[in-house]
């Protein structure tokens, strides 16, 4: 893979504030902006511009991230009605320069498709916007800086169009075995761990797992969802892959009581999480 040269400028010196994101020979620019921060960006003359952005924030589900994905062709004045209309989000990330406004539609139909696909964030759209069809050149411009939103938003840390392994495919994989529970699952670049489908979760929580904040409440929309279903009086299954935030919280699900993901989950030779990417 060659190297790519990516710039963050930060225009009032302020690391949480604004961050301008540019590739080395691509037209585009991208935008972090803090929603507190947003009158900032007011008189930049690219807030006139047509823009693909994404809100980013905590969703009602603590094991997930919420986030909206629109088009506009100024794109300031939608992020500020979006301030008054959407509660949860916390940060816009906003790219713009180099296309004009039939690319930025079918950016953004590709965009929720395919983060509705891969599912590690809830996404909010409620109507999935119809896809714009371009013609080949411009399509082919239009991939290309689909590619680079990808990119950014992964360094960015917004893990949204990150594909998610298959058991099958994964050389890493750890186990955690306790009283009526055994499940299997693996570390991912980005600090979460996905628990594979087939494994079991104790149904029995501890008293104090039971008064926990949010525990208790994702083990039960997991349920509800049917990620977890009874398979007798003493275990859930998984009825597919889920992505937990961290090795903890997919150890506390799967044995219904507060866990050490870091020591709990153990390869195949015994050695813990810990060992093996910590020490």
């Amino acid at each position: 893979m060659p190297t790519i040269g990516i710039k963050i400028l930060l225009p009032d010196g302020d690391p949480n504030g604004i961050k301008v994101i540019e590739i080395s020979g691509w037209k585009g620019k991208t935008f972090v902006v803090p929603r507190g921060k947003l009158k900032d960006i007011k008189e930049r003359e690219e807030s006139e511009h047509p823009a693909i952005y994404f809100l980013f924030g905590e969703g009602e589900d603590p094991s997930r991230q919420k986030v909206y994905i629109g088009e506009s062709e100024t794109f300031y004045n939608r992020l500020l009605n979006h301030s008054d209309n959407k509660d949860f989000w916390n940060t816009a990330i906003v790219f713009t320069g180099g296309v004009n406004r039939a690319h930025v539609k079918y950016l953004e139909n590709r965009s929720v498709v395919l983060a509705k696909k891969i599912n590690r964030y809830e996404v909010n759209n409620q109507v999935e916007p119809l896809e714009n069809r371009l013609s080949e050149f411009e399509k082919a411009e239009a991939d290309d800086f689909f590619e680079k939103i990808k990119l950014i938003l992964g360094v960015s840390g917004f893990a949204l169009f990150q594909e998610v392994p298959k058991k099958q495919d994964v050389s890493e994989i750890y186990r955690f075995q306790t009283d009526s529970a055994d499940a299997n699952g693996t570390l991912l670049d980005t600090g979460e761990f996905i628990v594979f489908k087939e494994s079991t979760a104790r149904i029995k929580e501890t008293e104090s797992f039971i008064k926990g904040v949010g525990g208790p409440n994702l083990r039960k929309r997991l349920e509800a969802e049917g990620v977890l279903k009874r398979q007798d009086e003493n275990s859930f299954v998984f009825a597919k892959d889920f992505i937990f935030r961290s090795p903890s919280a997919a150890a506390d699900t799967v044995a219904g009581r507060s866990s050490n993901g870091w020591t709990a989950w153990k390869d195949a030779a015994g050695k813990t999480l810990d060992e093996n990417k910590r020490k």
